[in-house]
């Protein structure tokens, strides 16, 4: 596996942290090296198998089940239309666009940096989106990277960690997949941060917004390497779980 490497104010919260539910997650996801081009019709479901660090997943039979509907949900819905922005958007602009995202996502490094009292990166997050806004047009370019300073992340679920919060019991979020507990409530807690700041002036323009929700979604998804069923593997809800909590819990440590 390779590196692994979102009344009017209610309805906008509630909107704001389903989003963070269905989408955040994926970019945890640990991509596998092999390539299976089909996802299978028939996955069995309530498989088991012994797991050597007795991750705690209560809900596995019905988080089998979500990996699964992800699974043909990302085969049927989210990679067509990701192959037809593939083939519709040049490199350079798809490269531009997660630049942009990625600017954004440094609103939340920089608060979590403060939170767990980390200068450096708190000094060098602030920095480097100050740098990309201005410099790199809004973000679209990344003259921060070029320049030496490096890109941390940091999320809610870290800082939660950071201050001895438990992972919890392991969860499988529908469409995107992987997460616990810990890392659900702080995936909302920094989607709900973004939209209470507001950056991009989104409020007061459903347009705007839809068009930012939608781009957001298959930025996402084009910027993951990941393919369900790809290990060649029967046991790869198992894989998935044992690297995604393990790359977490270095993510804590860190």
């Amino acid at each position: 596996m390779n590196g692994l490497t979102f009344n009017i104010a209610r309805q906008r919260a509630a909107f704001a942290v389903t989003v963070s539910l269905l989408l955040g997650a994926c970019a945890s996801t640990p991509p596998p090296k092999t390539v299976d081009p089909e996802t299978p019709d028939a996955v069995p479901v309530t498989q088991t198998t012994a797991n050597p660090l007795a991750i705690n997943d209560p809900l596995e039979g019905l988080n089998r089940r979500v990996y699964r509907f992800n699974a043909l949900a990302d085969r049927y819905v989210l990679m067509p239309v990701v192959q037809v922005y593939r083939k519709a958007t040049p490199g350079f602009a798809r490269t531009g666009v997660q630049n942009f995202f990625s600017n954004l996502g440094e609103i939340n490094t920089f608060a979590n940096s403060v939170l767990q009292a980390k200068p450096k990166s708190s000094a060098v997050t602030l920095s480097r989106f100050v740098i990309n806004s201005t410099v790199g047009l809004a973000g679209l370019f990344d003259p921060a990277s070029a320049i030496g300073l490096e890109q941390y992340n940091e999320d809610f679920g870290q800082t939660l960690g950071y201050y001895g919060v438990g992972a919890g019991p392991y969860l499988v979020l529908p469409f995107f997949g992987p997460s616990s507990l810990r890392d659900t409530a702080g995936l909302a807690a920094d989607q709900g941060l973004f939209y209470v700041l507001d950056p991009l002036q989104l409020q007061d323009n459903d347009a705007a917004r839809w068009a930012y929700l939608t781009m957001y979604a298959i930025n996402k998804r084009d910027s993951v390497n990941f393919r369900y069923y790809q290990t060649g593997s029967p046991f790869e809800y198992t894989l998935v779980r044992l690297v995604y909590m393990n790359y977490r819990a270095l993510q804590v440590e860190q």
